[in-house]
């Protein structure tokens, strides 16, 4: 990407590309370490523009997996949305909008910002490369295109969805381009034209299952174009889209119970594109679970950290009481259950079980409760027992351990599904609450959902039950926040939901002990600050300073935000 990350970065993406190659003869994707490459093989070869591909797998991954903020960074999508309790940590700062309003402290968006523009500009390289290379076959040309196409679509996406004023170029960066002062953003027509254009590429020339386990196929890019076309509110593509998805039963579908989604290395048939991390080969431990996991085992003796029980946390990142609620509002739900989320603990230790207590019952503190009347006990509370997300933990984890390597679905089925009944429910095609998965319908896409997580039926369909079963389902996966946005609720929602309190109760938690019962209809507000701060204009991203400072003087700053 012209200009917007210029120091060493061409050092840096040599001796990048001289980390990675491509071993074909094996199912997985794999990344062999090797000190032969240079840029001459890379972008002249036809080796060189497979194993530059493969590179572009290593950047997406290398953003999950940084531990930089104990490990947060690419949660701040998450904090910022209206399903969550950013209770301490460096998350908070961005989940309570203390930070990531104005260009001077947002350090964590730079990360996005550049995360995201070194995969365009490596995937602009490959695709100029592939598309003069004489001597390579014309099949593998098509995939090493379509990939590179992919990613590029995907991270200019993300970009835009984010920061909204961008700059793009499919021009690689080069000696004579790095240099130039870009003082306007891209047009939103153009930005939407490149990605549409680049997802059809992949999707005429990737094959329908991936050629390599966590390879992108012709799902993963169908996926990525019907959310793309729910952005642009054209409802017939997007149902074409993600129904083409839903048709492949032969090789997606949903798995049959809630407890196997996040179960082993996640390659099962619901997931569409799944990040593949190998201990000490590929990628490194993170500290997601660490985030959005409560300190249960610590300080309460008769409890020890366990795989059931989701490892050990710290809380930074909890569920908050509205999506509680929407996941307790059917008693059968499992998604609560120990599956995605984790409502309760329990006494599973016998050499420090408290006289009076017995292995197995529910831990039920004393004085740490949601409901406690101090606030240092309530606090408390949201650090040991609250309701915790354990969608990143491995079920092969070390409890006791604060870091885990696990692979990461990036677009799964349920999602596509999701996708499919908002657009029916666009185009009116309702149906009914006993529609199969495969009727086309909305309902019958939505509650393919809710009977695999045994809730039951609905018998009729608003754009809020849609709202709710994508809470229920994805909340804390980076998907939230941005569907949010895109049907302009994100200001509302977060007015009304962030934090923990009442519905609309905008009160500082400061004040917990003065106009408030104090019970599950009228608690004490709790970490509520984004509520009190948001401003309509947040819905983008304020371009940081460091991003700024490499751009031209007039490039505009997003409305709203001083430049």
């Amino acid at each position: 990407m012209t200009h917007l990350y210029k120091k060493g970065k061409t050092v840096c993406l040599l001796a990048l590309m001289a980390t990675l190659s491509l071993n074909s003869c094996k199912d997985f994707l794999t990344e062999n370490p090797t000190t032969q490459f240079s840029a001459d093989f890379v972008y002249n070869t036809p080796e060189g523009l497979e194993a530059g591909v493969v590179g572009l797998y290593n950047l997406q991954r290398a953003f999950f997996d940084n531990n930089d903020n104990n490990g947060s960074n690419s949660l701040i999508i998450d904090a910022k949305d209206d399903l969550t309790v950013p209770r301490g940590g460096e998350i908070s700062n961005y989940g309570l909008l203390r930070q990531g309003i104005h260009a001077e402290s947002s350090s964590v968006h730079s990360y996005w910002w550049n995360s995201y523009y070194k995969i365009v500009d490596r995937a602009n390289a490959l695709v100029a490369a592939g598309e003069k290379l004489a001597s390579m076959d014309e099949n593998k040309r098509k995939i090493v295109l379509a990939e590179a196409k992919f990613f590029r679509a995907n991270a200019v996406f993300t970009l835009f969805r984010t920061f909204n004023n961008i700059y793009v170029t499919t021009e690689p960066t080069s000696f004579e381009t790095a240099f130039r002062t870009i003082n306007t953003k891209t047009p939103e027509a153009d930005i939407y034209k490149l990605v549409n254009e680049d997802l059809a590429f992949a999707i005429a020339n990737l094959p329908w299952a991936s050629y390599q386990v966590g390879r992108v196929n012709q799902a993963t890019a169908r996926h990525l174009k019907a959310e793309v076309a729910l952005w642009q509110k054209n409802w017939q593509e997007a149902k074409l889209q993600a129904e083409e998805v839903i048709n492949q039963s032969g090789t997606y579908s949903l798995v049959p119970t809630t407890g196997q989604v996040f179960a082993g290395d996640l390659n099962h048939r619901e997931s569409l594109w799944t990040l593949q991390y190998k201990e000490s080969i590929d990628g490194n431990p993170n500290k997601l679970n660490f985030n959005l996991m409560p300190n249960y085992a610590e300080l309460i003796p008769g409890s020890k950290y366990s795989i059931e029980q989701g490892g050990r946390g710290f809380g930074w990142l909890t569920v908050n009481n509205y999506l509680r609620d929407l996941l307790l509002k059917d008693p059968n739900d499992t998604r609560i259950k120990g599956t995605y989320y984790i409502k309760d603990y329990y006494y599973n230790d016998p050499a420090t079980l408290p006289v009076g207590q017995t292995l197995g019952s529910r831990i039920d503190h004393p004085q740490w409760k949601e409901f406690a009347a101090t606030g240092n006990d309530r606090h408390l509370f949201f650090v040991r027992l609250t309701t915790g997300c354990k969608k990143f933990f491995p079920t092969t984890g070390i409890p006791i351990s604060d870091a885990h390597t696990m692979n990461r679905m990036m677009f799964r089925l349920a999602e596509t599904l999701l996708f499919a009944a908002e657009a029916n429910l666009n185009l009116g095609n309702i149906g009914t609450a006993a529609d199969p998965v495969n009727s086309k319908t909305a309902l019958g896409q939505v509650n393919a959902i809710r009977k695999r997580a045994s809730a039951t039926a609905l018998t009729s369909l608003t754009f809020q039950d849609i709202l709710d079963e994508q809470a229920r389902e994805l909340a804390f996966e980076g998907k939230r926040w941005f569907m949010l946005k895109r049907t302009e609720k994100l200001y509302d929602f977060v007015k009304e939901h962030a934090g923990y309190g009442r519905s609309g109760d905008e009160s500082s938690d400061t004040n917990q002990n003065t106009g408030h019962a104090n019970t599950p209809t009228d608690p004490y507000p709790y970490r509520n600050d984004a509520r009190r701060i948001i401003r309509p204009y947040m819905v983008n991203w304020v371009i940081p300073r460091a991003q700024l400072n490499l751009l031209g003087p007039d490039y505009p700053q997003n409305d709203g935000y001083a430049r």
